[in-house]
């Protein structure tokens, strides 16, 4: 019966690799599978499930479909040297004899929320709106805090839930730290229980392999801010020296890799890129910075001083002029989620909108 034991472990290998395979948990939903089964050549009939990009199917069904026993007597057992039944062999009256498993580090959800300190506490109390509430601020906080260090990753990460239906969201506010490092919804590989808890979530920060070029890059730069003396003569400096690189067309393309490298000639790039490359520059000076956005423009705004303040980089260079540098208020221009961009300014400086 060994083809049957061969079979039910690639059956049993999307269970597997549910944890750590999955893009989001909020999006996980289960539809019937339009899959073909096949046993040793010959197509059979099995009931599945598509689940996150794997088939599921019972356990009793692949039992009975292959040829081996499977049975529950207060746990599930499996013998490939026996026929279907779907029940224990009569006159047992204890569990079969097995060897142990070799044991294994998993890690396992135990709570709906785990960070090892509530920074919520430091942050203004009126921005836990929504979706946008201290949990999540708490798992965050936790990623940022720990960025760099052995506890960015694995199971040391911190965690909340995020619903399906607020997961966009979440996602997309994520993206707008993006910077040195992305941040991303994680799963650790050695996840044991995600099927338990399908809003698991947590972040991890981890730099693109294409970025260390760009990084590198970018030091003479960075060697050149640490010398000024206030954090507005280092925005300037960087506005500056992005204006130099780059041309504004609101149909270029110009992304990190390509923006820090030698190039004989301005790049043309569109406002998005200019946004996403400033916050490169600043996460790398340690200016805390993250983009805003309207329905058709995105800048920055930063921290430098005490205070948030408007960059919009490409506007600079297109009008040849510190058009919006360091401005405390932008006229005439509608930030798309108000709510996230508040959420975002605690997250990076604790206390900063009270």
């Amino acid at each position: 019966m060994k083809r049957g034991f061969t079979f039910i472990a690639g059956m049993l290998m999307g269970a597997a690799l549910f944890g750590g395979g999955t893009a989001y948990a909020a999006g996980l939903m289960a539809e019937p599978s339009s899959q073909t089964f096949y046993v040793d050549g010959q197509q059979v009939q099995l009931q599945a499930y598509a689940i996150g990009g794997s088939n599921y199917v019972k356990l009793r069904d692949v039992g009975q479909t292959v040829g081996f026993n499977v049975y529950w007597d207060g746990a599930v057992y499996i013998d490939t040297t026996a026929p279907y039944t779907g029940t224990a062999p009569a006159g047992q009256t204890s569990a079969p004899a097995t060897t142990p498993a070799p044991a294994q580090s998993g890690y396992t959800i135990s709570t709906g929320h785990w960070s090892r300190e509530d920074f919520s506490r430091q942050a203004n109390s009126n921005l836990f709106t929504g979706v946008y509430d201290r949990d999540l601020y708490n798992a965050i906080r936790q990623t940022l805090v720990d960025t760099g260090t052995e506890n960015s990753t694995g199971d040391r990460c911190a965690y909340t839930m995020v619903s399906k239906d607020d997961y966009s969201a979440v996602k997309r506010m994520l993206g707008r730290l993006d910077g040195l490092y992305r941040y991303e919804h994680h799963v650790p590989q050695n996840l044991s229980n995600y099927y338990e808890y399908l809003d698991y979530f947590a972040v991890s920060a981890t730099m693109p392999d294409n970025y260390q070029s760009a990084y590198d890059f970018i030091q003479p730069a960075i060697t050149a801010v640490n010398r000024l003396g206030t954090d507005r003569e280092k925005v300037k400096y960087l506005n500056d020296y992005l204006c130099g690189l780059l041309a504004y067309d609101r149909k270029g393309i110009a992304g990190v890799a390509r923006t820090f490298s030698q190039h004989s000639a301005e790049l043309e790039a569109a406002c998005g890129d200019y946004a996403h490359n400033f916050k490169f520059l600043c996460a790398a000076a340690n200016i805390p910075c993250f983009t805003i956005s309207t329905d058709n423009h995105s800048w920055n705004m930063v921290y430098a001083d005490g205070q948030w303040l408007h960059v919009d980089v490409s506007a600079n260079d297109l009008y040849r002029r510190d058009y919006i540098l360091l401005a405390g208020t932008v006229p005439g221009r509608t930030d798309q989620v108000p709510e996230a961009t508040a959420f975002l300014k605690e997250l990076l400086v604790p206390g900063s909108t009270k």
